[in-house]
């Protein structure tokens, strides 16, 4: 059953599809290849020609890209690619990624590979799908054609007879059932030789892996450093300068403590008020490093205190069976606390939700509203430190804020105990 199938299923016509992408892959490869290699050879004596090689590497990381994407018409999935990173901003440090990057030079093989199996089995493709259809409609029309333009079929033979016709159809039938297993056997060729040819080693997983934890581990510092700054900041203006004040307000008392009471009392009073607003500016300090209530009473509770201190209203949605890791409660928690209030000052929202819940060991938190939009993860320092804060812990922030709204803040954070 599946084989009288096979020709009238959905992977049948994607199969194709790949095939014949890959014709025009291949011109396109073969073209940029040509040029590329031919001015980086003319050029190399220059500083162009190793400009001209980066742009090559860029173009190869362009079109690997592209046919780690078109694989999936076959694989199901997009193959993965594992890319290293500069070091450090400038030309050199690229032209050194580049060079020493395996990925780069795996994505220039394939360029050239796909240039002669691309077109390849793309011809072929068409050549058998074509004599297909015109074996299947050739005896709709044969008759029609003079003598001198019917077809061969033999030795001395034209298809000039309803015999030959009946023939010619039973054979377009035949390869009506069997093309498509012959474009599968190419297809699936082609999509496992990208999967090879572009696909990580085992070493390249490693090592992106190693990058990409130094860089969010390097950014979760950076992120460090700016919090204890910015509660250094905070001291010095906030706490410490009202405490420097009430000391000076009790030495001023003490000195007219007997010469004027009236006025010491006054002193006293200004002083109790000075330490009530600092042990209130101490208190939102602390909340703002680690709050009380997310320590004792967890993630539903603190959010819950969130949502109805903030100015716009919000829905909240919390499906937690179980308490997640603390670090990830207080990724959590500073995700919405920050978005909130980006929604409180930029988004002229009406309404926002929150939404908590743990899907495949991950606890997804997605917060969103019905504002105006445009908000960037790279426009200002609230949302990138979130998504560096989450990237600590080996999770992501998703950010979707078209023009005109709404904003969806997505992080997805591992929880696994």
């Amino acid at each position: 059953m599946t084989f009288l199938l096979r020709p009238f299923r959905a992977q049948t016509w994607r199969e194709l599809a790949y095939l014949l992408l890959g014709g025009v892959v291949a011109v396109v490869a073969f073209g940029l290849l040509l040029a590329g290699v031919i001015a980086t050879a003319v050029l190399l004596i220059t500083l162009i020609g190793v400009a001209v090689f980066v742009a090559l590497a860029v173009v190869a990381r362009g079109v690997g890209w592209l046919e780690r994407r078109r694989a999936a018409l076959v694989l199901g999935t997009p193959i993965e690619g594992v890319y290293r990173r500069p070091s450090r901003p400038g030309f050199v440090a690229l032209l050194k990624a580049k060079a020493a990057d395996l990925q780069t030079w795996k994505d220039l093989a394939w360029m050239a590979i796909v240039t002669v199996i691309g077109f390849g089995f793309a011809v072929a493709a068409v050549v058998v799908w074509a004599v297909t259809g015109w074996a299947l409609t050739y005896w709709t029309y044969w008759w029609v054609l003079p003598e001198g333009a019917r077809a061969d079929v033999g030795p001395n033979q034209q298809l000039d007879t309803w015999g030959w016709a009946a023939l010619v159809a039973g054979g377009g039938l035949v390869l009506l059932f069997v093309v498509p297993w012959i474009c599968a056997a190419l297809a699936q060729g082609q999509a496992q030789l990208a999967r090879i040819v572009l696909g990580p080693t085992d070493r390249q997983r490693l090592q992106g892996r190693v990058e990409e934890l130094s860089r969010t581990r390097a950014a979760a510092a950076d992120a460090q450093a700016a919090e204890l700054r910015r509660i250094e900041r905070d001291l010095h203006d906030g706490a410490q300068a009202r405490l420097v004040a009430m000391t000076m307000d009790l030495g001023l008392a003490q000195e007219k403590l007997e010469s004027d009471p009236g006025a010491a009392r006054e002193l006293v009073g200004q002083a109790q008020a000075e330490a009530r607003t600092a042990i209130v500016e101490l208190r939102q300090l602390v909340a703002g490093i680690y709050p009380a209530v997310l320590a004792d009473r967890g993630l539903d509770a603190a959010l819950s205190g969130l949502a109805a201190s903030s100015a716009v209203p919000v829905t909240l949605e919390v499906e937690l069976p179980e308490r997640v890791p603390p670090a990830v409660e207080v990724a959590a928690y500073f995700v919405v606390a920050e978005t909130l209030a980006n929604i409180a000052k930029h988004s002229a929202a009406t309404r926002a939700t929150v939404r908590i819940e743990v899907q495949d060991s991950t606890l997804v938190v997605e917060v969103s509203d019905d504002g105006r939009g445009g908000a960037d993860t790279s426009a200002g320092t609230g949302l990138r430190g979130l998504a560096d804060r989450v990237a600590a812990l080996d999770g992501r922030l998703r950010v979707a804020s078209p023009e005109g709204g709404p904003t969806l803040v997505r992080a997805e954070i591992p929880c696994a105990s």
